[in-house]
C-alpha cells in the first residue's frame, strides 16, 4: 500500500542537522568474567509482577475476528462513466457492473456506495442493455438492490446505477498512514488558493473508492475496469491501464478512455487530473510515464529516472515480468499519506517533486521503488484481508532493501535498515501485535510499523535463514500461483516450503502469528582453551515466545583471522562451549545483524577496536564506533582512532563518526580531528556527512566561521542551512544580511531555518516573507513553517503587524483543504498575541466555523 507520509518527513533540516546528536550505547561495564550491558536500543516494559497480575500497556488488543470478505458475487468488470463539478466538488457517475454469482444462488445485490445521491438502478443484460428498473434500499453507507429473480453461478448480468458523488459532504475519519478517507479530492476547485494548482485525484486504500464508485470495497474483490472520464480539455487525466481514446467535446470538455483489461484490486482503481508536463520512458515496449507539474518537467528524469532499471531488476529477481500495460507515476498536491500502488499509476506526495539541487539532499528511490514493488506484492497477488497486509507491505518495504543492495552495495542496504529496526523497536513500546493479525481493532491501524519495518526485517530474516537461492525461488514461486488472485499468510508459507522441502511452521508461527520479538543477552567465559557462551531469551514468555532462532557466532582476532560457528537458539537460556587454540579477541554474536530484536551484549574496549575494524556487517561497525566514541573522554587517545573513520570509504562510518565528536570536552587533541572535518565541509561527497561535519565542528572549533561562511556556497541546501544555522548562534543577527540572501529559496531546509534566525532576532518585516512561502509550501510543509513561525509572531510589537500575521495565518487554517494537524499548528501559531481583543473575536469567528471536529477537540485540550 501506500507510503507512510512520515517517512518523508526526515528529509527536513529541522529534524536532521540542527538535531544531529547520536543514539549511543554505553560503555560496558565488567562484572567478573560475565558481562552485561544496558542495550543501545529500548528494550520493551519490564514484565509485570506476577502477584499485581498487571498486564504491561504494549500487549496486543484483541478485538474480534476480522475474517476476509465472503464472495456472494464475482464483480467481472465495472465501467464508469464520470464528470466533476468542481464548484459543489461533486462528481456525476454512471456505473454498469457485470456481476455472476460466486457459487451460491443469490436473489439480491449488496453494495458499498458512501453518501451518494442515488439517481437510477437498472437491470442490464451482457451488453448492457437496459432490461427493467431494480427495486433497492439505501442507508448512505450500503446499496440493496433486489433483484428480479434468483441469479446461479451460471448467469451473468449487469447493474447500471446513476448517481452522484458527494466526497466533502460526509463525516470522514483518517488514521496515522492515511489522514483521510474521502476517496475522492478536489484541490483548490475554485482556483482561488495561492500558489496550488487545481487537480483532482482519488486514493482508495484502504475501503474509500466507494466513495466515488459503487462497489464491493475489499481487497479480495478483483475486476476488470473501462473509465471514461470528462474533463476540461486544459487538463491532463490518468487512470489505471492504457488510454484507449480522447474525445473532444463541443463544451470544451474531453473524455477520454482509460482500459484496465487485468483483474485488479477495487482499492487500486484511481483517477487524477491536472495540469501536467508528461515526460515519457520505456521499458521492454511498455509505456514508463512521469507526471509532474510543468516546472519539473526537466527534473522528471531526475527524479523518477532509475524507474525502467527497477522494473528490470524485479522483474528478474523474481522470475516474473511486470505484468500490467504500462507504468506511470504522478505528484499529486495535498497528498494523504507518502505514495499509492495504483494498478500502472502510483501516486506520490508533492515533496517527491525535487529539483537536481534537491536531490543531493534527498534522494526518493526508497519510496519509488516500494511502490514499483507492490505491482508485483500487492497488485499481482493482493493480501485477502487487512489481517493480512504484510504480505503486501513488508514484502515492498523490503524492495527497498533489495534495490539499495543492487544499487548502492550491501553497506547502504545495511545501514538504512537499521532505521527499519529502530522504527519497530519504538512502536513496540506502546504495542506489541502479531504481523498477521485476524483481531485486530481498526483496520487502519494495521498499517503501523509492525507490518511495514519490522515485516521487511523479518523477511530479510527468513532470506538469511533459508539461503538467497530459495528465498527467491520461492518468492517467484508464491506469485506464479496467486497470480491475479488474492492471497494469505498460509500461501507464502506453502511456496516457500515447496521449493526448500522443509517445514516453515515454526519460522512464520513465531515471527508472523505471535507478538513480540527477542530481549537476547549474551554472555561470555573464557577458561583453559574454552569459551562458554551463555544466551538468554529474557523476553516475557507470557505475553512473548521464546524463539527458535538458527544463527551464527563469529570469533576474531586482532590479526584479522575469523571464524562462525552455527548455533540454534531454542530456550529461555542456553549454553555453548567453543574450544580454540588461542582466546579470541572478539566475540560477535549474529554477525549478519538480522534477528529482529534487541541483543545486549557486553564487550571491552579492545573489542570494540577489533570489531570497528573487521566486522562484516556495517552496523557491527557503527556499534562499535558509538561505543568508541562515548569512551573518547575518558580515554583520549581514542581521539586518534576515530580520526581514521573519517575517512572510511562508506558515507554512513563518515556520520557516525563525526557525530561522535560533537560537543568534545575532553582532553584529546582535536588538532587533527578538525582538519579532517574542515576537508570533510568541503570535499566529502555525501551532503549529510558535509552538514554533520560542520554541525560538529561549531561545537567543537572557536574558528569554525569561515569555513561555515565557505560552506554558504555549498550544492547542498542541508549543509547551507546547517552553516547559517551554525552562524547565527555565534554572529547574533548580524547573519540576517545574509540570509536575506535566500529569500527566494524554496528549499524547507532554507525556508524552516530562515524562519528560525527572523525569530530569534525578531527581524523587522518579514511577515509578507512568511506570507509567500507559506503560499509556496504544500500542507504537509505548513504545519511545521507554523510552528517556526510562532516565535516570531512572539517579538511582533505594533497592532498593524499582529492584525496582518492573524491574517495570513486565518487564511491557511480556514482552508478547507488544508489537514487537521495544520490547522492546530496555524492556531497555535497565533496564540502568543490572543490577548489582543480584536484578534481574539477575528479567531473565535473563525472557529466558529471549523467543521473538522478534531481541530476544535485538539485546540480544547491544550486550552485553547
Amino acid at each position: 500500500m501506500l507510503y507512510k507520509i512520515k517517512r518523508s518527513v526526515s528529509v527536513l533540516f529541522v529534524v536532521g542537522a540542527l538535531n544531529a546528536c547520536k543514539t549511543t550505547q554505553p560503555t560496558a561495564q565488567e562484572n567478573g568474567n560475565l558481562t552485561e550491558v544496558t542495550p543501545a536500543i529500548p528494550l520493551a516494559p519490564a514484565a509485570p509482577i506476577k502477584d499485581e497480575k498487571l498486564v504491561p500497556d504494549w500487549v496486543a488488543k484483541k478485538g474480534p475476528y476480522n475474517p476476509s470478505f465472503s464472495t456472494a458475487f464475482d464483480l467481472l468488470h465495472t465501467q464508469l462513466k464520470v464528470s466533476f463539478d468542481w464548484e459543489k466538488q461533486r462528481m456525476s457517475g454512471d456505473a454498469v457492473l457485470t456481476l455472476q454469482p460466486h457459487f451460491y444462488t443469490q436473489n439480491e445485490v449488496v453494495l458499498d456506495a458512501k453518501n451518494f445521491d442515488i439517481h437510477k438502478v437498472e437491470l442490464t443484460d451482457k451488453k448492457q442493455n437496459v432490461l427493467q428498473e431494480l427495486d433497492y434500499s439505501y442507508d448512505s453507507l450500503q446499496l440493496t438492490i433486489a433483484l428480479d429473480k434468483d441469479y446461479t453461478r451460471k448467469d451473468i448480468f449487469g447493474l447500471h446505477i446513476s448517481y452522484t458523488a458527494k466526497p466533502n459532504e460526509r463525516q470522514t475519519s483518517g488514521s496515522e498512514a492515511i489522514t483521510s478517507d474521502k476517496g475522492l479530492y478536489f484541490i483548490n476547485p475554485l482556483g482561488d488558493e495561492i500558489g496550488k494548482p487545481q487537480q483532482i485525484w482519488t486514493q482508495g486504500e484502504t475501503s474509500a473508492n466507494s466513495c466515488w464508485f459503487p462497489t464491493f470495497d475489499h481487497p479480495n474483490v478483483k475486476m476488470k475496469q473501462d473509465i471514461y472520464m470528462t474533463v476540461q480539455d486544459k487538463y491532463v487525466s490518468l487512470s489505471n491501464g492504457r488510454l484507449v481514446s480522447q474525445k473532444k467535446n463541443s463544451d470544451g470538455t474531453r473524455t477520454d478512455h482509460w482500459k484496465q483489461d487485468q483483474p485488479h484490486s477495487v482499492y487500486l482503481t484511481m483517477m487524477a487530473v491536472g495540469d501536467y508536463a508528461v515526460v515519457k520512458d520505456e521499458w521492454r515496449g511498455k509505456e514508463v510515464s512521469y507526471y509532474v507539474e510543468p516546472e519539473y518537467e526537466k527534473y522528471a528524469r531526475t527524479i523518477f529516472g532509475n524507474t525502467p532499471e527497477m522494473l528490470e531488476f524485479f522483474s528478474n529477481k523474481f522470475q516474473y515480468e511486470y505484468p500490467w500495460d504500462k507504468y506511470s507515476q504522478i505528484i499529486i498536491r495535498d497528498f494523504v499519506s507518502g505514495a499509492m500502488e495504483n494498478t500502472s499509476a502510483s501516486t506520490f506526495m508533492e515533496a517527491v517533486q525535487v529539483d537536481d539541487r534537491e536531490k543531493l539532499d534527498q534522494d526518493w528511490d526508497f519510496i519509488i521503488a516500494h511502490e514499483l514493488f507492490h505491482h508485483w506484492f500487492g497488485d499481482l497477488v493482493t493480501n485477502e484481508s487487512w489481517a493480512n497486509l504484510p504480505l503486501n507491505e513488508a514484502w515492498a518495504n523490503y524492495s527497498e532493501y533489495l534495490w539499495r543492495e543492487y544499487k548502492q552495495g550491501k553497506d547502504e542496504a545495511d545501514f538504512a535498515l537499521q532505521s527499519e529496526l529502530e522504527s519497530y523497536l519504538a512502536e513496540s513500546e506502546t504495542k506489541q501485535e502479531p504481523l498477521i493479525r485476524y483481531h485486530y481493532l481498526n483496520k487502519e491501524d494495521m498499517f503501523d510499523s509492525h507490518s511495514y519495518a519490522k515485516g521487511g526485517y523479518t523477511l530479510n530474516l527468513l532470506r538469511n535463514t533459508i539461503g538467497d537461492d530459495a528465498f527467491f525461488e520461492g518468492a517467484a514461486l508464491y506469485l506464479k500461483n496467486n497470480a491475479f488472485k488474492a492471497a494469505e499468510i498460509a500461501h507464502l508459507r506453502i511456496a516457500f516450503e515447496e521449493v526448500t522441502g522443509q517445514d516453515l511452521n515454526w519460522f512464520f508461527d513465531q515471527w508472523f502469528m505471535k507478538a513480540g520479538h527477542p530481549d537476547i543477552l549474551v554472555m561470555e567465559k573464557f577458561s583453559g582453551n574454552t569459551l562458554e557462551l551463555t544466551v538468554q531469551q529474557r523476553q516475557d514468555p507470557e505475553y512473548t515466545p521464546v524463539y527458535r532462532i538458527p544463527t551464527k557466532v563469529q570469533f576474531l582476532w586482532k590479526d584479522g583471522k575469523k571464524e562462525d560457528r552455527k548455533i540454534v537458539l531454542n530456550k529461555d537460556q542456553q549454553s555453548f562451549s567453543f574450544m580454540f587454540d588461542s582466546k579470541p579477541d572478539l566475540v560477535i554474536f549474529d554477525p549478519a545483524h538480522i534477528i529482529p530484536g534487541v541483543i545486549s551484549h557486553t564487550k571491552s574496549i579492545d573489542a570494540y577496536l577489533i570489531q570497528a575494524k573487521y566486522a562484516e556487517n556495517v552496523m557491527h561497525r557503527v556499534e562499535a564506533l558509538e561505543n568508541l566514541g562515548n569512551s573518547i573522554i575518558a580515554d583520549p587517545s581514542l581521539v586518534v582512532v576515530l580520526n581514521s573513520y573519517l575517512k572510511d570509504p562508506f558515507w554512513g562510518i563518515r556520520e557516525t563518526t563525526a557525530g561522535l565528536f560533537e560537543g568534545y570536552q575532553g582532553t584529546g587533541d582535536l588538532t587533527e580531528t578538525k582538519s579532517i572535518l574542515k576537508n570533510i565541509v568541503v570535499n566529502d561527497p555525501n551532503s549529510s556527512v558535509r552538514a554533520t561535519a560542520l554541525s560538529t565542528l561549531s561545537t567543537i572549533s572557536e574558528d569554525f566561521i569561515p569555513i561555515a561562511k565557505q560552506a554558504m556556497n555549498d550544492s547542498s541546501y542541508m549543509v547551507v542551512a546547517t552553516a547559517l544555522y551554525a552562524v547565527s548562534e555565534i554572529e547574533g543577527p548580524s547573519i540576517v544580511p545574509t540570509v536575506e540572501k535566500f529569500e527566494e529559496a524554496r528549499n524547507p531546509n532554507i525556508v524552516f531555518v530562515s524562519s528560525m534566525i527572523y525569530g530569534q532576532f525578531g527581524t523587522k518585516g518579514k511577515l509578507g516573507w512568511y506570507d509567500q512561502k507559506l503560499a509556496e509550501m504544500n500542507d504537509q510543509f505548513r504545519q511545521y513553517m507554523f510552528r517556526t513561525m510562532t516565535g516570531y509572531i512572539i517579538t511582533l510589537e505594533t497592532e498593524e503587524e499582529k492584525k496582518q500575521a492573524t491574517d495570513i495565518i486565518l487564511k491557511y487554517a480556514t482552508n478547507n483543504g488544508a489537514s487537521t494537524d495544520t490547522k492546530v499548528a496555524a492556531y497555535q501559531a497565533i496564540s502568543p498575541i490572543l490577548e489582543d481583543e480584536n484578534i481574539s473575536k477575528k479567531v473565535s469567528e473563525a472557529l466558529s466555523k471549523e467543521k473538522d471536529q478534531k481541530v476544535l477537540e485538539s485546540l480544547k485540550m491544550q486550552g485553547y
